[in-house]
C-alpha cells in the first residue's frame, strides 16, 4: 500500500481538480433551464431559446426564426433546420456532440425515457453569469484517511443498462452495469453494483451509494465514487477509496436527472469520509410533466 503521506497528496490534488470542475463558468451549477420533448412534437418554443424545437426520426431538431437572434452551432449561425446532437456540453463532452451557444448561454441536449419506456428528449441551458460561486456553495470534505481506503475485488459482467428512476419524477436514465466490487468493512462482506459511466477516455467505473451518513452529514441522495481499474484489460480493482465519495450534480442545481441510488447500495454504516452535504440546499421541483 502507498504510503499515507503519497495517498492524501494524490487525493488533494484531485479535490481540488474536482471542485474546480463542479464551479467552472460552464458547469453544473450554471443550469437555468431544463425542457424536454417528446417523439411526437413539432414547433415547439421555449422561454429562453430562439426558433423552434421538434423530434424527427429519433433525432433532436432546431429551426432558427426567420429573423432575430439565433444559436451559434459549432461556431455557425444554421439558416435551415439542424440536428443538435445529444451529449454533454463541451465541458464534460465526448460523443459527437457539438459546441451550441445562445449569446453567452451554452445549449445541450439529453437522451432520456419516461417510466413506460418511451424515448424522451431532454434541452438544457446553462449561464455562466448564474454558475453558483464556491464560497457561497459551502462544499466541504473530510479529511483524508487512508482507512477509508479498502481493498476489494471487481467481479466483471457484461455491460448491461438499466433504466433507473431518477430525482426527476417520470424520467429514467440510462446507467449502463458491468459488475460489482465486493469488499468488507467491520468483519461484514458488501457487494455493490457498479456503473459504467462513458468518458472520453473509456468505461469509469462508479459506485452510488447510500449510507447512515446521508442527509445529516452528507448528501441526502447518495454519493459516488469514482473507481480505478489496476491492469491494463479493465477486468481487476483493488480497492475503493471513500475519501473520493462526492455529492451528485442535484445536490447543486434543479435542473438534472440524477439516478437514484441502486437498491443494493445501500450501506448499514457510516462513511465518515468524502465530500460533507453542500450548506445550500436546492429546492426540488419538477421540470418533466407528463401529457395527459
Amino acid at each position: 500500500m502507498p504510503t499515507r503521506e503519497h495517498l492524501e497528496g494524490q487525493w488533494r490534488e484531485w479535490r481540488y481538480a474536482h471542485v474546480a470542475k463542479m464551479f467552472r463558468p460552464y458547469g453544473w451549477t450554471s443550469l437555468v433551464a431544463q425542457y424536454w420533448l417528446e417523439k411526437d412534437d413539432q414547433g415547439v418554443t421555449f422561454d429562453l431559446l430562439p426558433g423552434t424545437w421538434s423530434v424527427e426520426d429519433g433525432r433532436i431538431m432546431f429551426t432558427p426564426p426567420a429573423e432575430g437572434p439565433n444559436l451559434s452551432v459549432n461556431g455557425e449561425y444554421p439558416t435551415g433546420p439542424v440536428e443538435i446532437i445529444p451529449g454533454r456540453n463541451q465541458t464534460y463532452g465526448h460523443g459527437e456532440s457539438l459546441p451550441v451557444y445562445f449569446g453567452r448561454n451554452e445549449v445541450e441536449t439529453l437522451l432520456r425515457t419516461t417510466h413506460d419506456g418511451q424515448p424522451l428528449f431532454g434541452v438544457r441551458v446553462r449561464d455562466p453569469h448564474e454558475a453558483t460561486r464556491l464560497e457561497d456553495a459551502g462544499v466541504t470534505a473530510f479529511d483524508y484517511d487512508p482507512e477509508w481506503r479498502i481493498p476489494g475485488f471487481y467481479t466483471p459482467t457484461e455491460r448491461t443498462d438499466y433504466e433507473a428512476e431518477t430525482v426527476e419524477e417520470g424520467v429514467r436514465e440510462s446507467t449502463p452495469r458491468m459488475g460489482t466490487f465486493t469488499f468488507e468493512y467491520k468483519g461484514k462482506s458488501y457487494e455493490i453494483v457498479l456503473i459504467g459511466k462513458d468518458t472520453p477516455h473509456g468505461v469509469q467505473p462508479v459506485a452510488h451509494v447510500r449510507d447512515k451518513t446521508n442527509g445529516a452529514i452528507t448528501y441526502g441522495a447518495g454519493r459516488v465514487i469514482e473507481l480505478q481499474f489496476t491492469d491494463e484489460t479493465n477486468t481487476r480493482i483493488d480497492w475503493i477509496d471513500f475519501n473520493y465519495a462526492v455529492a451528485l450534480p442535484c445536490a447543486f442545481t434543479n435542473f438534472v436527472t440524477c439516478p437514484l441510488v441502486p437498491p443494493e447500495n445501500q450501506l448499514d454504516f457510516e462513511v465518515l469520509a468524502g465530500e460533507k452535504r453542500p450548506v445550500q440546499n436546492v429546492v426540488r421541483t419538477m421540470t418533466y410533466q407528463a401529457k395527459a
